[in-house]
């Protein structure tokens, strides 16, 4: 009869997993910055430009990103700020 324990078997690392866990990490840190940096980029384009009739005359209109909501930009950069965190750890 085999003696069962509930400690499990030790097993050797691998080099090829800390390897492994850094590449993905990397990854997902760079992935992390590329999505602040296209979010930050895309709430400072121009979306949208024309213009409105008036009693005065012609209005011209333009509407980018920022106008509508200020929630991406500042979500962008408090992302920006934790990759920075966890660059600093």
């Amino acid at each position: 009869m085999d003696v069962v324990t509930a400690v499990p078997t030790p097993r050797s690392e691998a080099a090829g997993s800390a390897r492994t866990g850094r590449l993905s990490l990397a990854v997902a840190l760079l992935s992390g910055a590329l999505g602040a940096a296209v979010v930050l980029l895309a709430t400072r384009q121009q979306w949208s430009e024309g213009t409105a009739t008036v009693a005065g005359g012609t209005f011209p209109l333009t509407a980018k990103g920022s106008d509508v909501t200020g929630v991406p930009a500042a979500l962008a950069v408090v992302g920006l700020a934790a990759l920075v965190a966890v660059f600093a750890v």
